[in-house]
């Protein structure tokens, strides 16, 4: 009985190859994107879920006096857990502190994911060690582990015991090797240096006891007893910070506790890997599943449009013996050897676009061994329900009708709330395609907002290097050596460009007319010459100058002035602030800027006039670009010969605030592309099957005087009209959707009326053209061909 079936089954879709070609192509694409989708989804909900104790497991994150959320701890919480809280297993930080350079042997080389780490993390996390242990590599100052593909990068394999050069300021030894994390982890430890190394790199991080101000790279986490309540372990912190906030101690106000496997969603604040927003494992997952149901849409309405003209087969079936089951039996059949075949296209499809799925999304899904059981099993899972879904449902129909009817008439097709049910599946297949056409063409608009916005200061032909040494006369030979370039126009320096990833120097101020008496004031120090390079305006007061090296000043931005409650700019000129326990005078007002993402709103600056100018920027000639960077490197190499070259351009590193949103953009494009494909995949099969059923009909209209137009419009009306309810529908779930999501943003795009008109013109002329297609064809052809035709 099964071989028949399967001889029954391929017999049909031998005789019907366009619409099996039809039907594989959409339950290949978007098995292929769902299968794609699914690896993505399983990969980034699993980091750092493989450690022993990953449920015990959790950062501790800090709330200021102001209300916002930081990553950082001061020293004298970690010594408090350790000491006063017998519910803590393990407690442990970890400082992040990449180097511009690393010297190995007689390489400079760049180095990434550097830490100072307590040998206690290692008690808390798990990771394979080669050589060494945490007791023994990890406990004197100098020592650095490294991992595998960085002992083979930098020493070809044979580490143990040699000499690294940290940032041209000491030497370490290599005192351990372990494995290569998997990628599934938000620390990604390539260089792990002892903690007592940081004691002696950064004296300051040496005192166990200070409680005030923190780095956002100095980071703490604790392991829980088994059983222990985490709310229980917030409550105590709590109580504990509220004495030093009494003596003024610190400004920290409350600690709570972030679950460990909760980090890699944290987009908020500073993490040591990339992190995913939940919301966008669920967008994947919708999109995943809307693409599916897309394909089982064209499949049951092709295959409800075929059902028509085997009606006589089953009536035979039925009258000769055959069971309701078995006719459905025959039709599932039928379709999971359409399936089978979609499912080897679709899992080649999706081994070909996954090393590519982080162009697409900020994942790294493509390192990770995605090919296991979990992958079979949803492979498994997908097909099976395809099969139920996309053939259950026309054996079904054909079954449940009397051999009769079957015989004698044609088809009854089963009606739906006053639609023919084919034309429901219609609207929510052109639903579906619309809704993501919207939200693509919204998407779009706002990435191009995010791009082309001005923020207040000129950005174009900018180039930011690392100053491995700002010491003045370092500063001004590389400034000197460069202007005698033609390509090289101005040079300015500072901590970082107006708009940077890397500015997150934040400090509280104090003074009278803040709220509260203080506010977190962010950082930039700047040359005399920065302002007037980035063209960013003084609206009161004077600018630096050389002699403010050895003067207590300071100049503020609008906003700032503002919050000082002065509403007239120069009323702040001459008024002193406090920092750090220092006073300054305040001496010149600069016009605003946005230095943030545009997620942002302004935010209020200091600015101070000293050497930490970290970075140089170079504005150029943008038609002389290679010669620009040429020179660049030809001057700054000489001045710096131990250090690691690296250029960027401003205009890209402000593209790096937006990278998220550009392939979020770029995601919806590819599920519309896929989403219209296939739906005009089934649109076309279903107005080929409507064609070829109305043959008679077309040429008997002919006959009649009928034109060309006449036709075409009779076969293409029944499609608009569904079209303009799915425009109706759709419309407003997606204006809602994008709206929820651009209230993230401060500055954003209008979605404006026309969106919907274009989105809707799109639908409709692809849809026309697919429609046209096949409706022209049969619509020139000889009536008497028509006629003639049985």
């Amino acid at each position: 009985m099964i071989k028949n079936y399967f001889k029954t089954a391929w017999r049909s879709i031998v005789k019907n190859k366009f619409y099996t070609m039809i039907n594989v192509i959409g339950l290949s694409l978007s098995i292929a994107t769902s299968l794609v989708i699914f690896c993505i989804i399983r990969f980034e909900t699993s980091f750092d879920h493989y450690h022993h104790a990953s449920d015990r497991l959790y950062k501790v994150m800090s709330h200021d006096v102001f209300g916002e959320l930081n990553s950082h701890i001061p020293q004298g919480l970690m010594k408090a857990l350790r000491q006063q809280f017998p519910e803590i297993e393990k407690a442990a930080t970890v400082y992040r502190f990449d180097p511009s350079v690393i010297h190995a042997g007689e390489q400079n080389f760049k180095a990434e994911n550097s830490y100072f780490v307590h040998p206690e993390f290692f008690d808390m996390i798990d990771v394979e060690w080669v050589k060494g242990s945490p007791d023994v590599s990890l406990t004197q100052p100098y020592q650095v582990v490294l991992d595998e593909p960085t002992a083979l990068r930098l020493f070809n394999g044979d580490a143990m015991g040699k000499t690294i050069r940290y940032d041209n300021k000491f030497d370490v030894t290599v005192s351990g090797i372990i494995k290569a994390v998997p990628p599934n982890s938000d620390f990604q430890l390539r260089f792990i240096f002892s903690h007592e190394t940081l004691a002696k790199y950064m004296p300051e991080m040496a005192n166990a006891d200070y409680w005030d101000g923190g780095d956002s790279w100095h980071q703490g986490y604790v392991l829980l007893k088994p059983g222990v309540n985490p709310t229980d372990i917030e409550s105590g912190i709590n109580k504990l910070i509220q004495s030093y906030l009494a003596d003024n101690k610190t400004h920290y106000k409350s600690f709570t506790l972030l679950p460990f496997s909760a980090i890699h969603f944290d987009t908020i604040t500073d993490i040591f890997n990339y992190a995913t927003p939940g919301w966008l494992l669920y967008v994947l997952g919708g999109a995943a599943v809307l693409l599916l149901l897309i394909a089982c849409i064209n499949y049951i309405n092709i295959a409800m449009a075929q059902a028509m003209l085997r009606d006589k087969e089953t009536g035979i079936r039925k009258v000769l013996g055959g069971t309701r089951w078995q006719i459905i039996a025959s039709f599932m059949v039928e379709t999971a050897v359409i399936v089978s075949i979609s499912l080897i296209v679709g899992v080649f499809l999706a081994n070909a676009m996954l090393p590519y799925s982080g162009q697409l999304l900020n994942t790294q899904v493509s390192l990770a061994d995605y090919w296991d059981i979990g992958a079979i099993l949803f492979i498994g899972c997908t097909s099976l329900s395809l099969c139920v879904v996309a053939g259950g449902y026309p054996g079904w129909m054909l079954a449940h009708f009397s051999p009769a009817k079957l015989l004698r008439t044609t088809l009854f097709v089963p009606r739906a709330g006053g639609f023919a049910l084919r034309k429901v599946l219609l609207v929510s297949q052109f639903i579906i395609a619309q809704l993501l056409i919207i939200c693509t063409i919204i998407g779009i608009r706002q990435v191009n907002y995010l791009y082309d916005k001005e923020l207040g200061f000129d950005k174009t032909g900018i180039i930011a290097v690392n100053m491995p040494n700002a010491e003045h006369i370092f500063r001004e030979r590389l400034r000197n050596n460069l202007l005698q370039h033609p390509a090289i126009k101005e040079v300015t320096f500072g901590l970082t460009t107006p708009s940077s990833i890397h500015n997150w120097w934040w400090g509280q101020v104090k003074y009278p007319g803040l709220i509260h008496g203080e506010e977190q004031f962010r950082q930039q120090f700047v040359d005399t010459n920065y302002f007037n390079f980035f063209n960013i305006a003084l609206i009161a007061g004077r600018n630096f100058n050389q002699a403010d090296t050895t003067r207590a000043v300071a100049m503020i931005n609008e906003k700032a002035a503002h919050e000082m409650g002065h509403l007239n700019a120069s009323a702040a000129i001459g008024n002193r602030i406090e920092m750090w326990g220092d006073t300054y005078e305040v001496t010149g007002v600069v016009d605003n800027y946005i230095s943030q993402s545009l997620k942002e709103d302004i935010t209020p600056h200091i600015y101070f006039y000293n050497g930490r100018f970290f970075t140089a920027m170079i504005r150029i000639a943008p038609a002389e670009r290679s010669e620009a960077i040429a020179a660049i490197r030809e001057e700054w190499k000489p001045i710096f010969p131990n250090n690691f070259f690296e250029y960027r351009f401003l205009d890209d590193e402000l593209k790096t605030f937006y990278s998220g949103e550009n392939k979020f953009a770029g995601m919806l494009s590819l599920f519309t592309v896929i989403s219209v494909i296939t739906s005009c995949l089934g649109i076309f099969g279903l107005v080929s099957f409507i064609c070829r059923r109305k043959t008679k009909e077309i040429g008997i209209r002919k006959v009649l005087g009928a034109s060309v137009v006449h036709i075409v419009r009779m076969l293409a009306s029944d499609f608009m009209k569904l079209i303009a309810v799915a425009i109706l529908i759709a419309s407003p779930i997606a204006w809602w959707a994008m709206n929820k999501w651009l209230t993230e943003y401060t500055y954003r795009v209008n979605i404006a009326w026309w969106i919907f008109a274009i989105a809707g013109l799109i639908a409709v002329v692809v849809v026309t053209i697919t429609v046209s297609f096949q409706t022209i064809r049969a619509a020139v052809a000889n009536p008497v061909d028509s006629l003639r035709d049985e």
